[in-house]
């Protein structure tokens, strides 16, 4: 893995949360947070990806690192962790494995379309469960959840 490709991979990342940032009306000042949470997160995969690390683990890996700066950076900011967290978590989102499930039943590749639905799930599982464990590790004043 050379610089340039994750130099590359930062630019890239930054681009899309800071886009979906915009897509989501995040106010202008937070912009530059948000892609940064982004950008850690996305690279955290990728650098796990790329040294051999099974792309579910690097899912969760990734998420948690967003959960975890998110939190902080809203404590920051004082507003809510999901201004940075669901910004951030944008470049996780297993989008072509759930694509390639519609395009496989369509060929009729009903194997192809299960192996690629349970993929894009478990990837999706794994983001879900990184996020919710940074709130687990994070915020231990639980109080306003009820039983």
């Amino acid at each position: 893995m050379g610089v340039e490709t994750l130099l590359l991979q930062a630019l890239m990342a930054l681009l899309a949360t800071v886009g979906f940032a915009v897509l989501f009306n995040v106010p202008p000042r937070l912009l530059a947070a948000c892609g940064l949470v982004g950008m850690g997160g996305h690279l955290v995969r990728f650098s796990l990806l790329q040294n051999g690390t099974a792309p579910v683990l690097a899912a969760y890996l990734g998420a948690l690192f967003i959960g975890v700066m998110g939190y902080a950076v809203s404590t920051r900011y004082k507003l809510p962790r999901l201004v940075f967290t669901v910004t951030g978590i944008i470049t996780m989102i297993p989008g072509i494995p759930a694509y390639e499930v519609l395009l496989f039943f369509y060929e009729g590749n009903i194997n192809g379309g299960l192996a690629s639905g349970v993929y894009a799930l478990l990837i999706s599982g794994a983001v879900a469960a990184g996020l919710s464990t940074a709130r687990l590790l994070i915020d231990t004043d639980l109080r306003h959840m009820q039983p």
